[in-house]
């Protein structure tokens, strides 16, 4: 999620998101090596925004075809700016957890 030269870093508000898209569920190697974070947002101390409830995308942007809008919005996107420091990670699960364990230690239902 992302691109290297972006000053944002991209993550998610949906665990399956981040396991069946982005991890080790999506079926393309190498996606979830790193392993999988929980993020308290209100830790963060730099800037963020909720591209998956209020991305504006210009119509000329629209135009060309691309999906940011439809994107940010499937993959319920926050993006972090510039930083995301340690004390905002509050869990970190290795890669190979299954998304079952991750959803009970964030106490969500599959």
């Amino acid at each position: 999620m992302g691109h290297d030269n972006s000053p944002w870093i991209s993550l998610t508000a949906d665990p399956r998101v981040m396991y069946n898209i982005y991890g080790e569920g999506s079926g393309i190697a190498g996606n979830g090596a790193h392993g999988y974070i929980a993020v308290d947002l209100s830790r963060v101390s730099s800037d963020t925004v909720n591209a998956g409830v209020h991305l504006e995308v210009p119509d000329y942007i629209q135009e060309l075809g691309l999906e940011l809008g439809e994107t940010a919005f499937r993959d319920k996107e926050i993006l972090v700016k510039f930083s995301l420091h340690g004390g905002a990670i509050v869990q970190y699960w290795p890669a190979g957890t299954p998304l079952e364990k991750i959803m009970q230690d964030l106490g969500r239902e599959l």
